[in-house]
């Protein structure tokens, strides 16, 4: 179980949703209104506050490409498991940009939305998988009982 990718595709997610969490919680809790003024400052905010989300979206990219690398594009919700890795590739150069935007303390939301939608399409894309899987095992299960 813990050796599928499409495990840690959702732990990947968890694991994001805990980091998006966590930033919220020191912007809006405990440093609300400060942010870094240098890019020192930066460098170790977006290597602590945002490590974990980072983490995640590396996560993200890595267990999409299993998934799809492991499988291949003709097996079943193989389509899928590419726009799933498309997505998680989209969100990772969201995120790298955004952080380079933070480095240069010049906020962008842009880059931020494509970090977003990267995760949204990610996320659809594998449940789109899921799901073609699941119909599949069902069909077979039907079939070896009929036969």
């Amino acid at each position: 179980m813990w050796c599928r990718p499409m495990t840690w595709i959702w732990i990947s997610v968890i694991v994001q949703i805990v980091g998006l969490a966590f930033d919220a919680l020191w912007h809006g809790v405990l440093r609300p209104g400060i942010d870094p003024r240098t890019t020192g400052e930066m460098i170790v905010h977006l290597a602590t506050v945002h490590l974990v989300l980072y983490a995640g979206v590396i996560g993200l990219l890595a267990s999409t490409a299993w998934a799809f690398f492991e499988r291949g594009p003709r097996a079943i919700g193989g389509a899928a498991r590419l726009v799933a890795f498309a997505g998680a590739a989209l969100q990772t150069v969201g995120e790298a940009w955004h952080a380079g935007s933070h480095l240069r303390l010049h906020a962008n939301p842009l880059p931020e939305l494509f970090g977003f939608g990267g995760l949204i399409v990610a996320v659809a894309a594998t449940l789109v998988a899921r799901r073609a899987e699941s119909r599949r095992e069902r069909a077979d299960v039907t079939r070896r009982r009929a036969a």
